[in-house]
């Protein structure tokens, strides 16, 4: 397993390399909508402040993905229609493009595919009980956020780690024989001071570790679990829709499927429902 003592590494190698901070509106809207008596009304003039977020928050309320019957024009709108929490997704999803490596080539589809992920995940959530649905798609966004930031920091990433994957393997494996550190280790460093909660960083740190499911002592070891779940589960639905390569599902399926309670038969149902809304997106 992944022990925290690699984040201290990942902080050394790293040094050089600016991990951008969570945008100031956005974290104003988090610890807004966090306190027991969150405003709608506060959250959206913050959200107006930053036409940089709001305006690309509202395109993607209005996309497909999310199957609105009246498109929305105001952030108010955009606020009440989809509640608090999907709102602060969307501004999430928004503000992950704006600020990490914004300029770096492919983020586009790389930011694509996260938010498919983060759909994906959301859908699989409504049928486990006790997960968030909107959380869910919080920690598909921000999974693999780790990997342009080593992007940015090694330009010989894509050649050096891409070319150990082209006939499968473990990524964080590659990504630690060239760099010492991983994306999963990465992406904890960047959840953490975006202030997600502790075990979604928890679960970002270990989602290509399937020694998790033997160290479940608690009911924060099995938080973590569900979430890792929930992104190897989702990971692996996208891949399905995109036609892309997933080895690493055939070693994750058991233990998630158990994990969750799920049947394969359901997880078939899974997959069929989360590829009819991506296709809703297309």
């Amino acid at each position: 397993m992944v022990v925290e003592s690699d984040t201290k590494i990942a902080e050394r190698i790293l040094q050089g390399i600016h991990l951008p901070p969570c945008p100031a509106v956005l974290m104003a809207v988090m610890k807004e909508v966090r306190s027991p008596n969150a405003d709608p009304g506060r959250i959206a003039n913050l959200i107006r402040e930053d036409a940089g977020l709001s305006a690309p928050m509202l395109k993607l309320a209005n996309s497909p993905y999310f199957g609105l019957r009246n498109k929305v024009s105001t952030v108010q709108q955009a606020v009440t229609v989809l509640g608090l929490k999907n709102a602060v997704n969307l501004l999430t999803n928004v503000a992950l493009r704006a600020n990490v490596v914004p300029n770096l080539p492919g983020m586009d589809k790389f930011w694509d595919r996260s938010g498919m992920v983060a759909m994906a995940a959301s859908i699989i959530a409504r049928d486990v009980p006790g997960l968030s649905s909107e959380d869910a798609y919080t920690i598909g966004l921000f999974h693999d956020c780790g990997i342009p930031v080593l992007m940015q920091k090694y330009p010989d990433y894509p050649k050096n780690v891409e070319g150990l994957l082209v006939n499968g393997g473990n990524r964080c494996i590659a990504e630690n024989a060239c760099y010492s550190t991983t994306h999963a280790v990465v992406g904890n460093l960047l959840a953490r001071s975006w202030l997600l909660p502790a075990n979604m960083c928890k679960a970002i740190l270990w989602h290509h570790d399937t020694s998790i499911y033997a160290s479940i002592s608690d009911l924060d070891s099995i938080e973590v679990c569900n979430w890792v779940s929930i992104i190897r589960a989702a990971d692996s639905l996208v891949d399905t829709h995109l036609n892309l390569r997933n080895d690493s599902w055939l070693k994750w399926e058991p233990f998630v499927l158990k994990h969750l309670q799920i049947s394969r038969q359901e997880f078939d149902e899974m997959r069929s429902d989360v590829i009819t809304a991506l296709r809703g997106g297309e």
